[in-house]
């Protein structure tokens, strides 16, 4: 018995292509919106940078931060 590869053509037509086009445009926008939560579950979960965040926080409500393009040139 010989080894016969048999090949399934597929035609797709306009509205398969819009499809799938859209399927992987949607899942490029999810594939971002996971790296987004990840990172920002890797801040929530570092003791230093959410106290950074909090100190940052009381400066800029205690008047301590000035807007970077008020800043003179060094």
């Amino acid at each position: 018995m010989s080894d016969i590869q048999l090949t399934k053509v597929v035609y797709l037509n306009d509205d398969d292509r819009k499809l799938i086009l859209e399927t992987r445009h949607k899942l490029d926008e999810v594939t971002k919106l996971m790296v987004e939560l990840l990172e920002t579950v890797e801040i929530l979960n570092d003791p230093e940078m959410m106290k950074r965040i909090r100190q940052g926080r009381e400066d800029i409500k205690a008047g301590r931060v000035k807007e970077l393009r008020r800043l003179s040139p060094a």
